[in-house]
């Protein structure tokens, strides 16, 4: 679980400094968030995430996160993650692992980590091997037959 954490808080580190975004002059998005101005980034970034660009949506996760509204920041990773974001479906495995925002399901955090580790993911791919070591064989059929379904039928809205 500590894996799981520490790559949460480097995921969430590596996305929004990435993001420089200017939120009411030529301030920085990742600084007024880390000043706790959660209004002026929202303005910015929730019309984005609203339109459907992906990293608006990721960005309005860990926004979610960090005011611990967890079940907010799970649906803002599950669009990001449907549209094919790595990082938001290794974040919203975590969530799943963790019950955080969303009921425990380790066969779910398992599909979503296998669908980011298909896609390179490092951490995912650690993290799907880990968890998978610690699945019934039931659970991993499952989980296996999930990440398939969903490989092939692709991902919509109603996955949850």
């Amino acid at each position: 679980m500590v894996i799981i954490r520490l790559f949460q808080v480097f995921a969430i580190v590596l996305v929004c400094g990435s993001l420089k975004q200017s939120v009411a002059g030529d301030v920085d998005a990742w600084e007024t968030l880390q000043g706790g101005d959660y209004s002026s980034v929202e303005a910015v970034w929730l019309p984005r995430a609203e339109r459907g660009e992906v990293e608006a949506q990721l960005f309005m996760g860990h926004l979610e996160s960090i005011r611990d509204k967890h079940a907010k920041a799970a649906q803002w990773y599950r669009r990001a993650a449907i549209k094919g974001n790595a990082t938001a479906q290794a974040l919203l495995a975590n969530q799943y692992l963790s019950g955080n925002g969303v009921v425990a399901d380790t066969v779910r955090a398992y599909v979503w980590y296998d669908l980011a580790a298909s896609q390179g993911h490092l951490n995912a791919i650690r993290a799907r091997d880990v968890i998978a070591r610690q699945m019934s064989e039931e659970q991993l059929r499952q989980a296996k037959t999930l990440t398939e379904t969903w490989k092939r039928d692709g991902l919509t809205q109603e996955i949850e």
